[in-house]
């Protein structure tokens, strides 16, 4: 691990040495927190009914809104004992199954409990600002049934606030319905658990000045505070006085979307319960699928299967209750389609980028809508297998071989290492992390298990430790994740920005170390190098912040490339989640607030 230079990293440096020291003592396994969480038969939850600037004090609203709930909570019976109440009272409620869960593997579990519920209810607010109404389910039956949906749309709006105007055709909720961060951290629409924010992180942009003044927040804090106040400059509320020429221009440019904005918004929401990080996720999703054509393609960057998206397609679904966000979905599908993803030396054009995004459609697909999808999605999933395990023989293994790489010829990845050299890059292989997470999520295939554990060598492998890292605000080495590395572990393509994909890389390596655990192949390495990559993230954090960007019209929280949101938080929300749940001597430290 890497020493610490200076006094001011002494509090993050010894929480990193006591997780080492807790990874060391834990030797090969003793436990691992179970991948999904624990089934809730009964309960409540509240639920903030967020009225938008459309709604007036006393007039009936319809509002509808989708609850998530762990696998085997519930089954489609027992929807008949889902409540709504307000003040203890019972009001009356439509409520039907969205999505069940499904299993690809094992039919005792596949569709046997809800995955998500819609419930329709009219509401009149009191006055202007939120009210809680509870959510109840195992207990008596619903009294006030209403067995007539209508649709969701019959109680939206065209927006015009914010960054767009009424010409831009975006529709939203009059009434957003904001769920507790807790239950949302239980990874039902994720398909991954994570770790909540903290109860010190408000919703408010914090203070540019404050914040940079403080060098290391504890444990994956920072990250955190990060996903916040960046979001706000992603949407262009950093602060009054930035000029538009220095704005984020997402409605004419196609680069701010690239690795799915708006699900990347989604994913800020599902670890903050914020209501504006949801807003401003249902509201780009969107104007998203008003700008994708028949064919699939984004319309900002058509035929380009990188901004071909249908995760926030399903988010929107889910939360909203509206069935419209699905129209795009087979488009979309079919649009991916026209990727090889059938690796061979001969395939041409090949990313693991573009896989990733292809096997997340197909996957999104088969959770919606089940049937023929399960497939596509083994089928998916067994190419990158067989790619991994090396293609029938047709990767090579040099001396110094690293395991785990879906190694591919730098000729067909835009000539980014030596033609005739077999390479691969760290940060998009952790896209196929993400999307193989999911895959794992409806199947616990142990085949993507031992794919992601593997994955993490070949991520560990590709992390050197550099002092060309590009932060003037750091005097010393840290560490770096290749670009590119080529199969026998030398250099493919690297260089300073690199640094800036240490969070996601991270995040990568967390969840290796996850299934090595759980696999009881315990490998000390890969938590430790994901620790030392969030040491450099949290490095970079505040190189990034200028609290005097706005004297001269620019963001205090920097974001760039704009896309850099999405290819940092889109997939690293389980991180903490991930890391510190690994072991049983981890849990013990997550539980003692190295959360």
């Amino acid at each position: 691990m890497i020493a610490p230079p200076d006094p001011g990293v002494w509090p993050l440096f010894l929480a990193r040495m006591i997780l080492g020291l807790a990874i060391s003592l834990a030797g090969t396994a003793l436990a691992v927190e179970p991948f999904f969480a624990p089934a809730s038969t009964s309960g409540s939850i509240q639920v903030q009914l967020v009225p938008t600037e459309v709604v007036t004090p006393g007039g009936n609203r319809l509002v509808t809104f989708g609850v998530p709930f762990p696998r085997g909570s519930l089954s489609v019976a027992g929807l008949s004992t889902l409540r709504v109440l307000r003040n203890g009272v019972e009001i009356p409620a439509h409520v039907d199954s969205m999505t069940p869960w499904r299993h690809r593997l094992n039919a005792a579990l596949d569709g046997t409990s809800v995955r998500v519920a819609r419930i329709q209810i009219t509401y009149a607010f009191a006055g202007t600002v939120a009210e809680p109404i509870t959510v109840a389910w195992g207990g008596p039956a619903r009294v006030l049934d209403v067995p007539a949906l209508v649709s969701a749309r019959s109680g939206w709006h065209t927006v015009t606030s914010g960054s767009y105007v009424a010409a831009d055709n975006v529709q939203e909720p009059d009434v957003y319905a904001v769920l507790p961060k807790d239950w949302l951290g239980m990874g039902a629409l994720k398909g991954t658990r994570n770790a909540p924010f903290d109860a010190t992180n408000l919703e408010a942009r914090d203070n540019p000045s404050t914040n940079a003044a403080i060098e290391h927040w504890p444990a994956y804090l920072e990250a955190d505070r990060a996903a916040k106040n960046n979001f706000y400059s992603l949407v262009n509320q950093d602060s009054g006085a930035v000029t538009v020429a220095n704005q984020c221009h997402y409605k004419t440019d196609f680069e701010p979307w690239l690795y799915d904005r708006a699900a990347s918004m989604f994913a800020l929401y599902f670890r903050s319960g914020f209501h504006a990080s949801l807003r401003e996720a249902v509201r780009a999703s969107d104007f998203y699928t008003d700008h994708v054509n028949a064919s699939g393609f984004f319309d900002l960057k058509d035929g380009d299967t990188k901004y071909v998206y249908a995760e926030n397609l399903a988010y929107r679904y889910w939360l909203t209750g509206d069935d419209t966000a699905l129209n795009r979905l087979a488009a979309i599908v079919t649009a991916q389609a026209g990727f090889g993803d059938n690796w061979t030396p001969g395939t041409g054009f090949w990313t693991e980028r573009h896989a990733a995004f292809k096997l997340l459609a197909n996957q999104i697909s088969y959770e919606i809508n089940g049937g023929s999808q399960a497939s596509a999605v083994s089928t998916l999933v067994g190419r990158l297998v067989a790619h991994q395990n090396g293609a029938n023989g047709q990767i090579p293994q040099p001396p110094g071989y690293v395991d785990g790489g879906l190694y591919h010829l730098g000729s067909q990845h835009d000539g980014d290492w030596a033609d005739n050299s077999f390479g691969a890059s760290s940060w998009m292989s952790v896209l196929v992390v993400d999307a193989m997470l999911r895959a794992y999520s409806t199947s616990e295939d142990p085949a993507i298990a031992n794919f992601i554990r593997r994955m993490g060598n070949f991520l560990r492998a590709s992390t050197i430790n550099t002092t060309d890292h590009g932060y003037d605000n750091f005097n010393g080495p840290l560490a770096l994740p290749r670009y590119a590395m080529l199969s026998n572990g030398s250099d493919g393509q690297v260089d300073a920005s690199d640094v800036e994909h240490a969070l996601d890389v991270a995040s990568g390596l967390a969840w290796a170390n996850y299934f090595a655990e759980m696999t009881q192949q315990t490998d000390s390495r890969l938590a430790e190098t994901a620790e030392d990559l969030y040491f450099t993230y949290d490095e970079g954090v505040n190189f990034w912040i200028r609290p005097n960007g706005p004297a001269s019209g620019l963001p205090a929280y920097r974001v760039s490339p704009w896309r850099k949101y999405g290819w940092e938080h889109r997939v690293s929300g389980g991180l903490g989640w991930a890391t510190l749940a690994a072991t049983a001597t981890q849990d013990a430290l997550f539980e003692n607030g190295f959360d």
